[in-house]
């Protein structure tokens, strides 16, 4: 699950039980994009294969966040 707020993208874990408490964990803060007239990401896609998620900002830039 990724949650995206303004300028800071949060990498979540969500419980797969629907039945639980529905806890969201944090698992990684990913940084990268400038808000611009009250936007910030407004777009992500995932790598099918590598692990890889690319990011489109209203700052007019795209960001690649791997994992290392």
């Amino acid at each position: 699950m990724l949650i995206c707020m303004s300028t800071t993208h949060y990498l979540c874990s969500a419980a797969q039980d629907l039945l639980s408490n529905p806890l969201i964990v944090p698992v990684k803060i990913l940084r990268g994009h400038e808000v611009v007239d009250f936007e910030g990401v407004l777009d992500c896609a995932f790598h099918p294969t590598q692990p890889w998620i690319f990011t489109a900002g209203a700052d007019a830039t795209i960001c690649l966040f791997t994992n290392p």
